[in-house]
């Protein structure tokens, strides 16, 4: 008779646990932007280099690439991530060594 009861609770707090929420991730997800980014002029691209290196760490996606020069790059991510990447000091014009 009590077992019902007993397992209908755990069956509670089992999805409970598995539904519980990461506020600080929430917020983080929250603050995700979509941004476009034009390249560096040199070689190898320090910009596109970062962008590449985020991407496989999962913390920007929906990466393009435009093959254009320097690249253009559409990508979404954090703002914070972003900044980080926009702050990468670039080259305007080619000067290839």
């Amino acid at each position: 008779m009590y077992l019902k009861y007993i397992l209908a609770y755990l069956s509670f707090i089992v999805i409970a646990g598995c539904t519980r929420v990461d506020n600080d991730k929430v917020a983080v997800d929250q603050d995700v932007v979509r941004v476009f980014i034009i390249g560096s002029a040199e070689h190898p691209d320090p910009v596109l280099e970062m962008v590449r290196e985020l991407e496989k760490k999962g913390m920007l996606q929906n990466v393009i690439v435009r093959e254009s020069f320097p690249v253009q790059i559409d990508v979404t991510g954090s703002r914070s991530v972003i900044k980080k990447i926009k702050a990468i000091p670039k080259n305007a014009s080619a000067s290839f060594k």
